[in-house]
C-alpha cells in the first residue's frame, strides 16, 4: 500500500485542498507541500513520504491503513460530522479549550507549518468519530527522528 504513487490530484483530495471546479491552479497544494517538506519526483510521491511529513511512521498496523489513507477533514467537515453549525468551536477544541471533564480533542494536523491564524488545519475522520462516540482515539506509530537530529532546549 505504501508503494502506490500519489499524483497532485490524489494529494489535493487527501489534504482536502479546495480549488475551483475545472481549475488548474496548484498554488495551494504547492504551499502545503512546501510547508510539509514534501518534494514531488516526476509529479508524484509515495504514502511513506506523506506519512513521514505529518509525523507518522511508514510502518503502521494494517488495520489502520484505511483510516490513514482517507481524506483529512477540514473544520467544516468536522463540524458537519458532529452536527455543529459553527466551526470556531472546532478550532478552540483543537487548541485544548474544552469544557471541564471533556476528553482531549484529537490532535490537529497543521498543514501551514505553524503560521499564526492559518486555517490549514485538518483532522482524521476516525479520530473525530472515536472522540465523539467516547471511544479511545486510534493510536498510530509515530515517526522516529534520526540520531543527532534533536536540538537542545534553550
Amino acid at each position: 500500500m505504501l508503494d502506490q504513487p500519489l499524483t497532485r490530484d490524489d494529494l489535493e483530495d487527501f489534504f482536502r485542498i479546495r480549488k475551483k471546479t475545472g481549475g488548474t491552479d496548484r498554488r495551494a497544494l504547492n504551499k502545503v507541500l512546501r510547508a510539509l517538506g514534501i518534494q514531488l519526483r516526476g509529479g508524484t510521491t509515495r504514502w511513506s513520504v506523506v506519512l513521514h511529513a505529518i509525523g507518522l511512521s511508514e510502518t503502521q498496523d494494517p488495520a489502520h491503513w484505511a483510516d490513514l489513507k482517507a481524506p483529512l477533514l477540514t473544520a467544516d467537515d468536522v463540524a458537519a460530522q458532529l452536527g455543529l453549525a459553527d466551526t470556531s468551536i472546532i478550532y478552540r477544541w483543537g487548541k485544548g479549550e474544552l469544557a471541564v471533564g471533556m476528553p482531549p480533542f484529537p490532535a490537529v494536523i497543521d498543514l501551514s507549518n505553524g503560521r499564526k491564524q492559518a486555517r490549514a488545519k485538518r483532522w482524521r475522520r476516525a479520530e473525530v468519530l472515536a472522540w465523539h462516540r467516547g471511544q479511545s482515539i486510534p493510536q498510530y506509530a509515530k515517526a522516529i527522528t534520526a540520531f543527532g537530529s534533536l536540538t537542545p532546549a534553550n
